[in-house]
C-alpha cells in the first residue's frame, strides 16, 4: 500500500545523524524517521494516561477525606444526643404538652437556620461565632466558660 508522503526539513547535521544511524541499522531514511515519529506518540499516549491516573488518584483522596470528615460529624453529632440525653432530666407529665408545643416551635427555627445556612456563601459555623447570644454581656443569661491561663 503506498504511503502519502510528507516532506520534512530538518537541520544539516541532524540529517547527517539520521543518515549514519540509518546506515547502521540497514534500513531507510524514511523508515527510521517514521519509527521516532512513532515512538514519540506512543510516549506521549503513555504520558497522557499517566496524567489522568495521578488526577483519578487525586480524586480519590479529595473524596476519601470528604468521606472521613462526614463520619467525624456523624460522631460528634451522636455524642451530643447521647450527652444530651444523659444529662437533662425527663419532663414532668404536667409539663409534656407545653414543652411539645416549645420543641415544635425550637425545631422549625432551627431547621430555618440550618437552611439559611447552607444557601451559597453562608456557612452556618462562620455566622455563629459572631452571634451575640454567645457574646457574653451583662444581660445574657448563659454560663461563659474561660479556658484558664488564657
Amino acid at each position: 500500500m503506498p504511503r502519502s508522503g510528507i516532506t520534512v526539513y530538518l537541520p544539516p547535521a541532524l540529517e547527517e545523524r539520521i543518515a549514519s544511524l540509518a546506515e547502521e541499522r540497514h534500513c531507510s531514511e524514511s523508515s527510521l524517521i517514521a519509527e521516532a515519529v512513532k515512538a514519540r506518540f506512543d510516549k506521549r499516549v503513555i504520558e497522557t494516561a499517566t496524567n489522568s491516573e495521578r488526577e483519578r488518584f487525586r480524586t480519590d483522596a479529595r473524596l476519601d477525606k470528604a468521606i472521613g470528615e462526614a463520619l467525624i460529624l456523624k460522631e460528634v453529632v451522636l455524642l451530643f444526643v447521647r450527652v444530651w440525653l444523659e444529662h437533662n432530666p425527663p419532663i414532668d407529665e404536667k409539663l409534656e404538652e407545653s414543652a411539645a408545643a416549645s420543641a415544635d416551635a425550637r425545631f422549625e427555627r432551627f431547621l430555618d437556620f440550618v437552611a439559611q445556612g447552607l444557601s451559597p456563601g453562608k456557612s452556618i459555623a462562620s455566622r455563629e461565632l459572631v452571634t451575640p447570644a454567645l457574646t457574653p454581656d451583662a444581660d445574657s443569661a448563659r454560663p461563659v466558660f474561660v479556658e484558664q491561663g488564657a
